[in-house]
């Protein structure tokens, strides 16, 4: 029994002392656990301790130290600048770059830290987690003293680039291909020798000057140089030789472009001295064709960019659209997509074009496409308004080049007066009704015309290229054409802009004629004008909905010309004597073409406008003494304004003051 006891108490003694331990390292756990808790909350708004930034220590900075830290540091890196050496053939260079412009009161950094969002970063570091992953991770920091670098370095790299481009320049030499000296007339060339130049490698600068800041160093950059091969060699050139003739034989290249909506072609050439100027050679090793003479890349696409592309490139435009209690449109700005030239789809088409000529003698291509590509509006016209203003339905356009300033200011104010009008569904249009009056008080002035003996200024000048471009683009637009009268006279500023033949104009003089069209879409209609000054082109856009009907107008043709005669001589006592003021001769013609409608429904509608346009000879006033008597030609002003009485009365179109000389 004893035995038995004293196990007994033994055991219990064994018991005692393991709760003993295990109560006691629960309490030095605990201790060093609260411990540890405690100095980690030490560092609630401050940085973890150990923590560098590269070699940097910044344990312990408050939010407010490290960012007056990392402010100066800012500071100090720029205020040093970049110092780069480059390997260059004379030796090596060495130059400072600072990272700022400094415009006046104004600077630009070149590279500079975000310090608000890395402060925000270093004061996170190492806490993420349950209290006790963030207590064991101080004590980890303490120990293990780690170095971070930063990663929020905004560069610019543009400018960098930039600014590193101006101080390399002088170092570089380009390369030299080996090109043709040729004279066209008469044809002879020399090769002339190519040479290596010398470029430096820049890929891993932007890299570098990151990398260096993320650890709070000044940069310093070795730059190294290489040698830049000529894009042709003498050799290249040998095996096509004999084609140089053949190749510059075949004459221009041609591009063109056609407007998507007024289907006017705009041309360019690349010439026979452009090709000469732009000669190189390509070798095609993938090609069974092997080598070719071609254009070079940088002077075609500087080509393109200079000439071409400010004609095609249209920048997307959002619309706007207002409506005044009147129920005129006050403002209209349509939505339109952008249009930009394809630079290097067009680039290729050129030179494939162009290596033709190396390799065949016929079937060659002379004409290439310009390359476009289309951005979208992000608002666009059948959102703006509820009137079923959705779209182009079509354009009309004519050019006034050389009209005289009274002409021009009579285009704009009829052209402004026709802006944003609408055309309700069913309504017919009147020219008249909607430029009217022809007045100098509200806004036309005159021009000086040849009336009976005397030259007068008479209003009009410039108003029948409303009524021609009105009519252009009605047709283009497949409305319905209820009243069009042609001029008496071939005019040039009417003529056809796809032949430049005269047959698709129209004429207004109030009260008539007039030209009018008949809305029978369903939906208004809206007219827009746009003038370009610089090409002198008058534009009138008609907007809608297109209900499906397609349209068309085939190029005038002139089926008889008519000679104007001898000059007319007037004698007069209201010019001094001696001066003579002329109106030019017109000659005659007649003309015609069709105007082609394809309905919604499918039904074609053709319909044969003819033109007469009568010649008329130069007529001259010229001034005589007092007194003298006057001697009427026949045929002479008189004839000719009694003629022009007889016209009107059968309801033939006289000669106006809007059709002569001035017009």
């Amino acid at each position: 029994m004893r035995t038995w006891i004293n196990k007994l108490r033994t055991k219990s003694s064994w018991i005692t002392r393991a709760w003993l331990i295990f109560i006691i390292c629960f309490v030095v756990l605990g201790l060093i656990s609260m411990i540890l808790i405690s100095y980690a909350n030490s560092y609630t708004g401050r940085v973890f301790p150990g923590v560098h930034i590269g070699e940097v220590p910044i344990g312990g900075m408050s939010e407010e130290e490290v960012t007056r830290y990392l402010q100066d540091m800012n500071d100090r890196l720029i205020s040093e600048g970049w110092e780069f050496t480059v390997d260059a053939p004379q030796g090596q260079e060495t130059f400072t770059i600072l990272p700022v412009y400094v415009s006046g009161s104004n600077s630009v950094e070149l590279m500079t830290i975000d310090v608000e969002s890395e402060v925000a970063v270093l004061l996170r570091t190492g806490k993420e987690g349950h209290v006790f992953a963030r207590a064991f991770a101080a004590l980890r920091h303490r120990i293990s003293q780690p170095q971070i670098a930063l990663s929020h370095i905004t560069a610019d790299v543009e400018r960098i680039e930039e600014s590193l481009s101006i101080r390399l320049e002088p170092l570089e030499t380009l390369a030299q291909p080996a090109t043709l000296d040729i004279t066209l007339e008469p044809f002879t060339y020399t090769i002339v020798s190519s040479s290596p130049g010398i470029a430096f490698d820049t890929s891993n600068v932007i890299d570098t000057l990151k990398d260096s800041w993320k650890t709070l160093k000044t940069p310093h950059v070795q730059i190294a140089a290489i040698v830049d091969e000529p894009s042709a060699l003498e050799e290249e050139f040998v095996p096509i030789l004999d084609r140089l003739e053949t190749v510059m034989g075949h004459g221009d290249l041609l591009l063109s472009y056609t407007e998507p909506i007024t289907s006017i072609e705009r041309t360019w050439r690349i010439t026979r001295q452009n090709m000469v100027d732009w000669l190189t050679v390509s070798d095609l090793e993938d090609d069974e064709q092997g080598a070719a003479f071609s254009l070079s890349i940088a002077s075609t696409t500087l080509f393109l960019e200079e000439q071409v592309a400010p004609v095609v490139n249209v920048e997307p435009r959002n619309a706007k659209f207002e409506v005044s209690d009147t129920g005129r449109v006050t403002m209209f700005q349509a939505s339109r997509p952008g249009v930009e030239i394809a630079s290097e789809e067009t680039l290729l088409a050129i030179n494939e074009a162009f290596m033709q000529r190396t390799w065949f003698d016929e079937g060659i291509t002379k004409n290439v496409k310009v390359q476009t590509q289309q951005a979208e509006p992000e608002f666009a016209t059948g959102e703006a308004n509820d009137l079923g203003i959705t779209e182009v339905l079509g354009i009309g356009v004519s050019k006034f080049g050389g009209s005289p300033r009274n002409r021009r200011l009579n285009i704009n104010e009829g052209g402004a007066r026709l802006n944003g009008i609408l055309v309700p569904p069913g309504e017919e249009f009147s020219t008249i009704a909607h430029t009217q009056p022809y007045t100098e008080e509200s806004g036309y002035l005159p021009e000086l015309v040849i009336k009976g003996d005397e030259v007068k200024p008479e209003i009009g000048g410039g108003l029948c290229q409303i009524g021609s471009t009105l009519f252009r683009m009605a047709m283009n637009s497949g409305m319905e054409i209820t009243q069009r009268r042609n001029h008496s006279l071939v005019v040039s500023y009417y003529n056809d802009l796809t032949n430049g033949l005269p047959g698709t104009d129209a004429t207004i003089y109030d009260p008539a004629p007039d030209f009018r069209f008949k809305n029978d879409t369903g939906h208004h209609v809206l007219i827009q004008t746009h003038i370009d000054w610089d090409a002198a082109e008058l534009r009138f856009i008609l907007w809608g909905t297109n209900d499906g009907r397609k349209a068309h107008y085939t190029p005038p043709v002139v089926s008889r010309w008519i000679p104007h005669g001898e000059t007319k001589i007037i004698e007069t006592e209201k010019l001094a004597p001696g001066v003579r003021e002329c109106q030019h001769a017109y000659t005659g013609a007649d003309a015609s073409f069709t105007y082609i409608r394809t309905l919604s429904s499918g039904e074609r509608v053709e319909r044969i406008f003819e033109s007469h346009y009568r010649p008329l000879p130069e007529i001259c006033l010229v001034g005589k003494e007092p007194g003298e008597e006057v001697q009427a030609e026949e045929g002479s002003m008189v004839d000719l304004l009694k003629e022009a009485a007889e016209q009107e009365e059968r309801g033939e179109t006289p000669l106006s003051p809007l059709e002569s000389g001035d017009e």
